[in-house]
């Protein structure tokens, strides 16, 4: 039974990526900077929410006056 070439090329490809991969597992170096990411990102999430309803707050005033010009 002959394999096909595709399936070989992914064979070598894996055996080429698992050191690979197993190297960026291990380094921990990353780490901070992935924990630095994500605090910046809920930071602006509450940003994000804080402005929208703020928005919705501050228009409605606005409305009115527009309402009664």
């Amino acid at each position: 039974m002959r394999v096909p070439p595709l399936f070989l090329r992914w064979i070598k490809t894996a055996r080429l990526a698992a050191p690979a991969a197993l190297k960026l597992i291990a380094d921990n170096r990353g780490v901070t900077a992935i924990e630095y990411t994500l605090i910046t990102v809920l930071i602006v999430m509450a940003l994000v929410v804080l402005i929208e309803q703020i928005g919705d707050f501050v228009s409605v005033p606005f409305e009115t006056v527009a309402a009664k010009l």
